[in-house]
């Protein structure tokens, strides 16, 4: 194996590392340790993770997610999404790959949990081969299934491909951060191993959120399917990353090993996470009081949730009046929903960003 010669300030700061695991290529596949560690991460959550090959390493989730297109989805193809989604998704499956795109609303009609019966309904509308993006807990909306809406999915989507190949790509973004009991932390993807052989699930996951490792770019595709069929696929992803990005972010991954490894990771991740829960505590409190400027979405996992303005309010205008009345930044999604990070706030700017909101909400005619 190659002896890797660092400069001086890069070895200087590494100088803690093996120098052939902070400088020398990553596999395409990914590091061996890197994949099996995090297989095993999934196998520790789900033992049906067992009957499941080992993950292709990306560089990032919306790699793995761009991936799994690659390899499945063709021009002209569609893809079904619930009305409520991360924007990304269309310049993957719209622009890039020149798709279909056919929404359906997130919510039930009472907005007291996930529309099941509007994904059925959706998914009987159009024939053939299809594709289905769910991410739990959602962006932008920040809510996650109960465990019997994630299995009542499941069952649509089973039934879905008796008679056609369904591809599901499971994006488990934000995948452990639930903060009510009532909301599952299981991945979709559990549900939908070796349920039909028609049906494709596809897991997108990383260490972004899971690992609070932003700038590490290190994804995962895991291809539910059976281990020779997924040992086929991993080999046919290395060629579109050799293609594409030459090979995974080494050092990123080296980093993750000793993470997963670390006796206290399970206790630092919980720590993690009790800290945002704190924060989604707050602003759920926050959101509780009476107004008549938005409606609040159910919301109980994730980083987000989402408010519907009032009639005659612009979510871009005020979004725009926010950042000059009151240097306060949200997103907007679509012309009447802001999204709300927060992951992102401290807990004493939590109740004031809300107080700020109404009074630019209410100064609005």
């Amino acid at each position: 194996m190659a002896i890797p010669y660092p400069l001086a300030r890069l070895g200087e700061l590494l100088s803690g590392l093996n120098p052939k695991d902070a400088f020398l290529y990553s596999p395409i596949q990914g590091r061996p340790k890197a994949r099996q560690l995090w297989h095993e991460k999934l196998v520790k959550e789900d033992a049906r993770m067992e009957s499941i090959g080992l993950p292709v390493v990306t560089a990032g989730i919306c790699h793995a997610i761009s991936m799994g297109a690659e390899l499945f989805f063709s021009p002209g193809d569609t893809l079904f999404l619930p009305d409520l989604y991360w924007d990304n998704y269309e310049q993957i499956f719209g622009i890039r790959l020149e798709g279909r795109i056919e929404r359906y609303p997130f919510y039930s009609p009472d907005l007291s949990s996930f529309n099941v019966e509007g994904l059925r309904h959706s998914l009987a509308q159009t024939t053939g081969k299809i594709h289905v993006l769910l991410d739990f807990p959602s962006n932008p909306s920040g809510y996650s299934p109960t465990p019997e809406e994630m299995k009542a999915i499941a069952e649509v989507l089973v039934q879905a491909a008796a008679s056609r190949t369904v591809v599901v790509y499971c994006d488990d973004a934000y995948h452990g951060l639930v903060f009510e009991k009532t909301a599952t932390s299981k991945s979709l993807f559990f549900e939908l191993i070796g349920r039909h052989p028609n049906l494709i699930p596809l897991k997108c996951d990383g260490i972004t959120k899971e690992l609070s490792f932003f700038g590490g770019r290190v994804g995962f595709l895991t291809f539910g399917t059976s281990v020779a069929a997924s040992e086929i696929l991993v080999d046919k992803s290395k060629s579109l990353i050799r293609s594409g990005i030459g090979s995974p972010v080494g050092i990123s991954q080296y980093l993750m090993e000793e993470e997963l490894m670390d006796a206290r990771h399970d206790e630092s991740f919980e720590s993690m996470r009790e800290i945002l829960e704190r924060r989604y505590r707050i602003l759920k409190n926050a959101l509780s009081k009476p107004t008549e400027q938005w409606t609040v979405y159910p919301f109980n996992a994730g980083c987000f949730c989402l408010l519907k303005l009032r009639e005659g309010l612009d979510a871009e205008d005020i979004r725009q009046r926010l950042i000059t009345e009151e240097s306060v930044g949200v997103v907007n999604h679509s012309d009447r929903h802001l999204r709300l990070a927060f992951c992102s706030l401290k807990e004493e700017v939590i109740e004031p960003l809300v107080e700020a909101l109404e009074r630019v909400c209410g100064n609005r005619k």
